[in-house]
Parts: C-alpha cells; sequence; structure tokens
C-alpha cells in the first residue's frame, strides 16, 4: 500500500508541475517583457487581484513552489511542514537548514499533499473560469465596436425655408451626428451666387410664412362623410301601403307647384312640361319616373306645405317619410325591367330614388343608384363629346357632378383633377338664359342653379389643388401659386353672378312674423309661387355657398392655433371670419326670419371650421366670440325644418357638429340663446346697396334682366375694390365682392390702419356713444377700415332699419371686441 501512495503522489507531481509549467510558458509568451520576473500564472495573479484589489494577496500557487514531500528536518522532528519551497515556514522561523529528498511518505503527508492539490487546482479552475468570461466578454465588446465602426448611412434631411429661416427636419440624435451631418452638407450643397429673380420670389414669398403646413383632409372640420353618412338602415323590401290614384296626381300637381321643395333641391327636371305630359289622357311619363317624383315630393313638399299645416288638435307625424318610402320602393321595383334599355326618363328616376334614399336616411344605398345612372347615362351616349344635349339632359349629368362633388368634398378632398373625374362633364354648362318666354320661376331656378355648378367646379379644383400641394411639398409647385389662380377664378365668377344677387344683406330679406304665421296655417297660400321670396331665397343660398369656397380657399393660409405672424395670413383670417360670419347671419335669417323649406345649413360645418380655430387662440375675445356662435350655429340647425323633419341626415349632421364642437370646447353648452331669435339687424360687414332699400321695404319682388346676364354689371354701377391679394407680376383685379380687402394697407407709413374702426363705420346708424380706443400708443384710427368696404352716406341716416335699438347688443359687443383684438395682432406684426 505504501508502495502504491507514492507511486499516486508521484504521478500526480509530475502532472502537476507540467500543467504548472504549461500555463507559465503561455503566460511568459504574453507577458511584458518588463515583467519577465513575474511568477505563476497571470491569468489566477489576475483573478486574485481583482477579487482583492485594495488589500495583500497571498503569493500564487505554482508547481515550482511546494514539494509534495517534507522537508528532511520536519520529517525528523515528525512535524507538520507546510511543503513550501525552497524554505518551508517552520524552518524559516526557527533558522533550521531546511532541504527536500525523497522519502516514504506518511498517511498525514499524502493526505496533506492532496488537500494542497485539489486547492490548487481550485484556483487553477476559477482562474480559467475567470478567462473563459473574460474572453467572452471582450469578444462581445469587439464584435460591437466593429458594428459600430461600420459606415452609416446618409442622415436624411430636409430644409424647409420660411420667412422666419430655415426649418430643417432630419434624423440626427446625437452632437456626434450633427457633426457628420454637417460634413454631408458640405459634401452634397453646392452654394451659388444669388439670383436677382430668385430674391424678387423670396420677397414674394415671405408673407407665405404661415403656409408652410397647408391643412387639408386630416385636420379639416368638414371632412365628416364617413361619420355622419354611414348609415346601417336600408330601404325596405316591401311597404305593404294604399296608394290612391287620387294622391298620385296631387303628389304630382304639388312636385310642379313647389319649386322650393323641387327644383331648389334637384333641378333635372322641367316641372312644366312634366306636368303638362303627365296631366294628357294618354300621360306620357313613364311610372318609374311618376313614382320618383312623388317619393321626392312626399317627403319635402307633403311634409311641408300640407301635412304640417293640419290643424292642432290632429295628430302631428312624419307621414312624409312613410309616403317617401313606399313611393321609392315601388319605383325600385320598376329599375330592374329597363335598367338594359336606358331612356333618360329612367335616368331620372333612379337618380332622384338616390337622393330620395339620402333624403330619407338611408345613405347606404344611395351611392349604388348614382353609379346606376352614371352608368345608363354613358350607355345613353351622354357623355359623348360629339353629342349635342339638350338643355334637361345637361342639367342632369351636371347634377350627377355636383352631387358626386360634395362627397369627395366632405370625405376631404381629392388630390383629382376635374379632367380625371369620371363625373365632371366635359360641355358647357348650362346656359343662363332659358329664352324671352320662359318661365320666370324656370329662369331664377335656372340662374341659380348655373352658379350653384359654377362655384362646385371651382369647389372641386380648389380642393385637388390643396391635396396636391400637401403631398408634392415643393417650393417648385407652391401653395402661393395655385392660390393667385383660384383667387382669380373665384373673382372672375362673383363678376358673373348678377349685380341684384351681390352682397346681400340677409335682415333686408327677413319676412314680417305675422306674415310667417299666416302662411303657416293656410294651406293654399303655404304653397303658391311666390316670385319675391323664390328670389331670395336664391341670392341668400348663393350668398351662403359663395362664403363656403372663400373658407376653403383661405383656411389653409392662416395658422390654427396661434396668432398670424404675417400681414398675408392675418388677411386669410380677416376674411375667413367675414365668410364664417355671413354664412351664421345668412342661415339664422333663412331659418328664424323667413323659415325657409330648404336651409343649407352644411354651410354651418364650413362656418365652425373657423371658430374652431378662434377658440385655440390666445386671446378670450376670439373665444368668446367663437363659443356664441358655435352655440349659434347649433341652436339656429336645431330649429330649421331640415333638423325637424330629419331631412338629408339633418339630425346625424347637428350631433356631428356638437360632438365636435364638445370635443374642442367642453365648457360650450347649448341651449336656448334670446340673442339668437332676437339678432342684431346690424351686419358683421356692412355694405347695403341703399337703392334697394325702398324696393325691399315695399316686398316688391327681386328680379334679374335675363337679357342682360352676359354683363350683369352692363346697367348698374358697382364701386369695385382692390384685390384681396396682389399677383406675382403684380396686375391689378377687380371684383365685386364687398368682403375682399387689400392685403397690404396702402397708407402712409406713419398712420397704421387700423380693423377696429369697423366699430365705428359699422354701428354709425345706431347712434352708438361707445368708443374703440386704438390698438397701440401713437397709432390714428382711419376714415376707412381695411375690414369693410362701405361707408354709409350721412342722408340716409334715419331711414336703414329705423325700429332699430339705440343701444349694443349682446352680439354687436362680441363682434366689436373681436375686430379690435385682430387689430392689435395686426399693429404688433
Amino acid at each position: 500500500m505504501p508502495v502504491i501512495l507514492q507511486k499516486a503522489t508521484e504521478t500526480l507531481g509530475e502532472r502537476l508541475k507540467k500543467f504548472g509549467d504549461r500555463l507559465k510558458t503561455t503566460d511568459a509568451k504574453t507577458t511584458d517583457p518588463l515583467t519577465k520576473d513575474s511568477k505563476g500564472i497571470s491569468l489566477q495573479r489576475l483573478a486574485s487581484s481583482n477579487s482583492l484589489p485594495s488589500g495583500p494577496s497571498p503569493p500564487p500557487a505554482s508547481a515550482s513552489s511546494f514539494s509534495v514531500y517534507p522537508c528532511s528536518k520536519c520529517f525528523k522532528d515528525l512535524q507538520q511542514c507546510d511543503l513550501t519551497q525552497p524554505t518551508c515556514q517552520r524552518c524559516q522561523e526557527n533558522g533550521f537548514e531546511c532541504t527536500y529528498t525523497k522519502t516514504v511518505p506518511k498517511a498525514n503527508h499524502v493526505s496533506q499533499v492532496l488537500t494542497t492539490m485539489n486547492k490548487v487546482v481550485d484556483q487553477w479552475q476559477e482562474s480559467l473560469d475567470k478567462m473563459a468570461k473574460d474572453f467572452a466578454q471582450k469578444t462581445r465588446d469587439l464584435g460591437a465596436n466593429m458594428k459600430m465602426k461600420q459606415p452609416r448611412r446618409p442622415f436624411a434631411w430636409k430644409i424647409t425655408s420660411t420667412g422666419r429661416g430655415l426649418s430643417m427636419e432630419s434624423s440626427v440624435n446625437s452632437f456626434n451626428d450633427l457633426s457628420k451631418l454637417v460634413d454631408q452638407f458640405k459634401r452634397t450643397m453646392h452654394i451659388t451666387p444669388k439670383d436677382p429673380l430668385e430674391e424678387e420670389a423670396k420677397h414674394q414669398a415671405e408673407m407665405f410664412d404661415d403656409t408652410s403646413s397647408i391643412h387639408t383632409a386630416s385636420d379639416l372640420g368638414f371632412a365628416i362623410w364617413n361619420s355622419w353618412a354611414h348609415s346601417n338602415i336600408s330601404l325596405p323590401h316591401d311597404y305593404a301601403l294604399d296608394i290612391s290614384q287620387q294622391l298620385i296626381d296631387s303628389l304630382v300637381h304639388l312636385y310642379a307647384r313647389t319649386p322650393c321643395c323641387s327644383q331648389l333641391r334637384l333641378s333635372i327636371i322641367d316641372a312644366n312640361d312634366l306636368l303638362e305630359r303627365y296631366s294628357l289622357p294618354e300621360k306620357e311619363v313613364s311610372d318609374m319616373l311618376t313614382f320618383a317624383v312623388c317619393a321626392m315630393t312626399a317627403r319635402n313638399a307633403f311634409q311641408l306645405h300640407v301635412w304640417n299645416v293640419r290643424a292642432k288638435d290632429e295628430p302631428q307625424q312624419n307621414m312624409g317619410k312613410v309616403l317617401s318610402t313606399a313611393f321609392c320602393v315601388k319605383s325600385r321595383e320598376l329599375l330592374a325591367e329597363c335598367f338594359d334599355e336606358p331612356k333618360l326618363e329612367t335616368i331620372q328616376a333612379s337618380f332622384i330614388i338616390s337622393y330620395c334614399n339620402h333624403l330619407n336616411g338611408y345613405s347606404s344605398s344611395n351611392t349604388i343608384y348614382d353609379w346606376v345612372a352614371f352608368a345608363m347615362a354613358q350607355d345613353l351616349g351622354l357623355y359623348d363629346s360629339d353629342r349635342q344635349l339638350t338643355h334637361e339632359e345637361s342639367m342632369l349629368i351636371w347634377s350627377f357632378y355636383y352631387h358626386n362633388t360634395w362627397y369627395r368634398v366632405l370625405q376631404g378632398g381629392s388630390s383629382d383633377t376635374l379632367q380625371a373625374s369620371q363625373f365632371y362633364p366635359q360641355i358647357p354648362l348650362p346656359s343662363v338664359d332659358l329664352g324671352s318666354n320662359a318661365d320666370p320661376i324656370a329662369q331664377h331656378v335656372n340662374m341659380a342653379w348655373h352658379h350653384l355648378f359654377k362655384l362646385q367646379v371651382l369647389r372641386h379644383d380648389l380642393m385637388s389643388r390643396l391635396v396636391s400641394a400637401q403631398k408634392m411639398n415643393s417650393e417648385e409647385h407652391g401653395p402661393q401659386v395655385d392660390l393667385f389662380a383660384m383667387q382669380d377664378k373665384l373673382f372672375e365668377f362673383y363678376k358673373e353672378v348678377p349685380a341684384s344677387w351681390q352682397n346681400p344683406q340677409p335682415m333686408m330679406f327677413a319676412r314680417d312674423p305675422s306674415v310667417i304665421a299666416d302662411r303657416y296655417h293656410n294651406v293654399e297660400e303655404h304653397y303658391e309661387n311666390d316670385l319675391n321670396e323664390l328670389s331670395s331665397y336664391c341670392i341668400l343660398n348663393l350668398h351662403v355657398h359663395y362664403n363656403i369656397n372663400k373658407i376653403l380657399l383661405y383656411q389653409a393660409f392662416f395658422p390654427a392655433d396661434h396668432f398670424p405672424t404675417t400681414a398675408f395670413a392675418l388677411q386669410c383670417l380677416c376674411t375667413c371670419i367675414e365668410a364664417a360670419y355671413a354664412i351664421t347671419q345668412t342661415l339664422d335669417v333663412m331659418v328664424n326670419h323667413r323659415n325657409d323649406c330648404n336651409v343649407p345649413i352644411l354651410g354651418f360645418l364650413f362656418a365652425n371650421t373657423v371658430y374652431l380655430r378662434l377658440l385655440k387662440y390666445p386671446d378670450e375675445r376670439f373665444r368668446q366670440f367663437a363659443r356664441h356662435n358655435l352655440r349659434r350655429s347649433i341652436q339656429v340647425s336645431k330649429t330649421c325644418n331640415s333638423f325637424v323633419f330629419d331631412f338629408e341626415l339633418a339630425q346625424k349632421l347637428v350631433f356631428v357638429m356638437e360632438q365636435t364642437i364638445c370635443a374642442v370646447d367642453p365648457s360650450i353648452t347649448i341651449e336656448d340663446d334670446c340673442s339668437i331669435h332676437d339678432m342684431s339687424t346690424a351686419s358683421l360687414f356692412e355694405h347695403t346697396n341703399m337703392m334697394d332699400i325702398e324696393q325691399v321695404a315695399k316686398s316688391e319682388p327681386i328680379l334679374f334682366d335675363f337679357e342682360s346676364a352676359s354683363s350683369p354689371a352692363a346697367s348698374i354701377k358697382v364701386e369695385v375694390q382692390p384685390s384681396l391679394l396682389q399677383s406675382p407680376n403684380d396686375s391689378v383685379r377687380q371684383s365685386f365682392d364687398s368682403f375682399n380687402t387689400p392685403l397690404v394697407s396702402r397708407s402712409s407709413t406713419s398712420v397704421s390702419p387700423s380693423l377696429s374702426s369697423i366699430n365705428t363705420m359699422q354701428f354709425s346708424n345706431l347712434n352708438l356713444t361707445r368708443q374703440i380706443s386704438p390698438a397701440g400708443p401713437g397709432v390714428e384710427l382711419p376714415n376707412k377700415s381695411p375690414a369693410s368696404s362701405f361707408q354709409p352716406d350721412e342722408h340716409i341716416d334715419g331711414q336703414l332699419l329705423p325700429d332699430l335699438p339705440n343701444k349694443y347688443t349682446g352680439e354687436d359687443n362680441l363682434v366689436a371686441d373681436m375686430w379690435q383684438a385682430v387689430d392689435e395682432v395686426r399693429c404688433g406684426l
């Protein structure tokens, strides 16, 4: 046994010695020459130094620093030896001679050697683990550094030039990246001498500082089609209702007698011709068209002029919708039989069904009938360029385009041009003049639709340009170029409007309350053909739609959440405020002072987009003015006939508007406001044609001379104002629009024009004593405000609306304060 232990010990000792020498050799190859005298394993020493960095560390263990046999002295004295070479600890302390020789170890010696061996092996294993861990960490660090040193892609950057300097967007995340981006600029950008033409263009572009971000579909309040016109209710397949021939005859005659509810809503049928053909013994009108006409008449004229004027003790229910739905079902049943053989009456009937579905709230299917009518019109050749269309055919396809464009606008616009639209007719607009022998009512209806079609074409072109400008975002095709072009077109349009239809004062067309009450309870008089009232409605309706176009044109060029910083942006803001207030006033008069049948409350949607922006301005005067008119829009909408009987999803439209208002400002509460029904007759921007006051006071019809339609201003002298904007070539434009004001003041440099002077001008007829102070020290109020072109004549004071109260109303105060706030913003530019 001792021989076996001795042999095992010797073998283990040799192996440990070789292992230590190998590690030592490897360490020597990687050790700096200045540390040649270092002994032991460097990795083990590193591990020891890392674990105990601040205290003394024991000498490293090595195969050359210990023995497997005790020294001769300790062996002889039978004492424990620590086996340390060249001198053990006991001999060193006692001064003995310490020599190591090979002797036969005892059992305790073997145990001691094995313990020491295990200790050393454990240290080596720990050192090897440490080495592997450090090596793996260094490998990861090296790999990460190599990835960081790989060449990076060039920085993405975009620079926009504005009046306040350069606005840049880039992917820079640190100062180091910024320095690299500057180097990239040096490599890619080439500085060239300034071009005089570019300097002039830069000067022209300074006023477009607030137009760098064009507001279009995503943030426009009128893009509500998906939330408004979406309905899960579809037209029923069967509708059990007994319809007599007498009812059908009455509805057809009622259609011809009520242009306010028929032709002014959808003018695709000559009412007189329809009635004449229907009255013949052979009845040359198809059943499908007859049912479609009855469906439309029952929903509007029958409901408003017949059913709703019954005695108060009779049940008041929405019978018009019930009848209209029944006629739509009957007309739809006949459509399948004549679809393959399109005729003009079939196309007209299909389009009327589509409109009635929208009128009754079944909007999920109206698009289908639109496409059916459009497809049949194409098959019939109405869109052929070489075909000469009749007036009725021309009105039909232009009505297709009119309603389809509203669908696009209320969705937020499209970048498709006019020529790219399938519905755009490649033919001239219907003629303005129907001839000297035409019915005066038909003349007025045709005149109204002619101008509405032209406004719709401008509206389509404007939306496509704005959306395209936002997508391209290039300086070469800047928005200002399109703005000048669209402004010219809008001004040219207004020049062609009859002079008697321009710049109406809504309150001049108000009916006497007693007249409204008498007509409301008299069935026969309630739907008589009143040419005066029809003409007044056409004027007010066109006024609303014209101001919608003005808002669409200028709303993109003033900031949405802060005061304008340029004169141009401020003027765009003023123009939009005037247009929005004109819409609000006009619709208020049409509802509360006229009780019109067809009120375009959709105009409130566009006016409210301006008011909602004013709510975000940091001036309480803007916010008070906006809150008042937002409340007013909801209250007026809920009073009109369209809301009461839910024509054209009016109730859902008002709900969407109300939710939008409350989402922006929850403090706005919709409740009764006496100021709405007691509205001040003083307009926000007076421009009354004094020659017409006596005419209106006598309730004489407002007629238009169709013989001078080509030059409406030939016989009437109208004062024109400078254009709102000046084009790059400084061309002088003329406009009949009294709301257009010069962009840059032409007054002397020592006197700043003040918009607040509009208060002195506007309410001078009321003998007001309130004085508006200038916006700043040294600012003199001019005699004429840039915000309005009307200056009342002194000899007319007292003749205009003599029953006005001699004091401000609450609304007048809001208007005055708002314009004074605008003046202060302008003086701060």
